[in-house]
């Protein structure tokens, strides 16, 4: 694989790497807006959908977590790319496809969950 292509992908990777960051950082901040909405009065009637947005902040975490690995094992398998000379360009390609379905669909995904809860706050605050 030409260097070129390698140090775009390596850029790209990076910019996943921030990305999941930043969404580790809103998805606490997130998590600590609604413990402040249960400390401040709030209408008990309205519990099972806060407690759902802690299921959904909660599932977010995990997923995180599973895309940072695999961007984690992309890492390694453009170093591995660099040092085999192209031998594993196929498997590159395949890895890089994946990545970038599940991170946007993460990412959308979480601008849709963050959308739906201060929606709900806004409402019933």
């Amino acid at each position: 694989m030409p260097e070129k292509k390698l140090k775009q992908l390596q850029y790209e990777c990076d910019t996943w790497k921030r990305l999941l960051s930043f969404m580790i950082e809103e998805n606490i901040h997130l998590k600590n807006r609604l413990s402040e909405v249960l400390k401040e009065s709030f209408n008990k009637n309205l519990l099972s959908e806060i407690e759902n947005f802690q299921t959904k902040f909660i599932k977010e975490d995990s997923l995180i977590a599973l895309l940072r690995n695999e961007v984690a094992e992309f890492d390694k398998l453009l170093v591995r790319e660099i040092f085999e000379n192209g031998k594993i360009a196929k498997q590159v390609k395949k890895k890089l496809k994946k990545i970038r379905t599940n991170i946007k669909n993460a990412e959308n995904e979480f601008g849709s969950i963050k959308t739906s809860f201060n929606n709900y706050l806004t409402e019933n605050l």
